[in-house]
């Protein structure tokens, strides 16, 4: 099995496929970690309030900005902002992850080298479990190249702001783990995906579709279901079921937006998909014809 994982990710590397999708996860947690430090940094400012407002209304919103304003830089504050900070990135660094995951199976159908593969490790289960094993490990390698990136620019970024990293409050460390399994579950999606239709293009087109155009329709959908037909707090929560929001939800410390499900319901349901797709992939290629 080892020279089995070893034999996919040699697979990987040996193209341009891999360094491309880092340079892209590069850029756009850059991007991520410059949305998120701007915010932290009006976040954590004092905000201004309206001198020429009336006295009764001036004194509320004073009230009310000294209590934000202190929540803010509460310990829980903090952190909360920290572990966002530190995992600025993960929406397309997963999606980078996902496709990745994909092209180790689909290449071999692109490039012809299946029927070779298959003949050289003739039990197809060994097979895919090694491409599973291998995706996990570029879902690492994936989780650590962004959680570096990310550690260094929020020491830097909190260092100029006068606060705490957070480094040693547990919800931080729950929140940068939960990435991790983020990464590695849609590594293993990716697979499946690739399993299910084989085609390069058509892999990669169906995972964005799923991930970006999934999201969004998600969100208009149960939104007109709460607002017109079942307007109870559950069908947000419900939400949740919905792969790429589940995906956001596991590294969002406390409540994404109002009613959201716990991080841990978000990372369940997420696991919950790489099993039944890394089943389902297996099954599939142990019974269909690879020629």
């Amino acid at each position: 099995m080892t020279r089995a994982i070893r034999s996919e990710l040699l697979k990987i590397r040996t193209t341009n496929t891999w360094w491309l999708m880092g340079l892209g996860m590069v850029l756009f947690t850059g991007l991520a970690l410059l949305i998120n430090g701007l915010n932290a940094h009006f976040e954590l400012q004092p905000q201004t309030i309206d001198d020429d407002a009336p006295a009764e209304i001036r004194e509320e919103m004073i009230r009310e900005e000294n209590e934000r304003y202190s929540e803010v830089h509460s310990a829980a504050g903090i952190a909360k902002i920290a572990a966002n900070m530190y995992t600025s990135g993960q929406f397309f660094g997963v999606l980078f992850i996902m496709i990745l995951g994909g092209l180790i199976v689909t290449n071999e159908y692109f490039h012809q080298t299946a029927t070779a593969t298959f003949l050289t490790i003739p039990h197809r289960t060994k097979v895919i479990v090694a491409k599973l094993f291998a995706a996990v490990v570029l879902g690492f390698g994936g989780w650590l190249l962004t959680t570096v990136i990310n550690l260094a620019t929020t020491a830097a970024v909190f260092n100029y702001e006068h606060i705490s990293m957070s480094l040693d409050r547990w919800d931080v460390h729950r929140t940068i783990l939960l990435n991790l399994a983020a990464f590695a579950v849609w590594a293993i999606l990716g697979v499946a995906l690739g399993t299910l239709i084989r085609s390069q293009i058509g892999t990669v087109v169906t995972g964005c579709v799923v991930y970006l155009i999934g999201l969004a329709a998600a969100e208009v959908v149960f939104g007109l279901v709460h607002a017109y037909l079942i307007k109870e707090d559950w069908v947000i929560t419900a939400e949740v079921i919905v792969p790429s929001i589940a995906s956001m939800i596991m590294v969002t410390p406390g409540e994404m937006y109002p009613h959201a499900a716990p991080q841990w319901v978000g990372a369940a349901v997420l696991i919950g998909y790489a099993l039944v797709a890394g089943v389902i992939g297996t099954l599939i290629t142990r019974r269909r014809d690879i020629s």
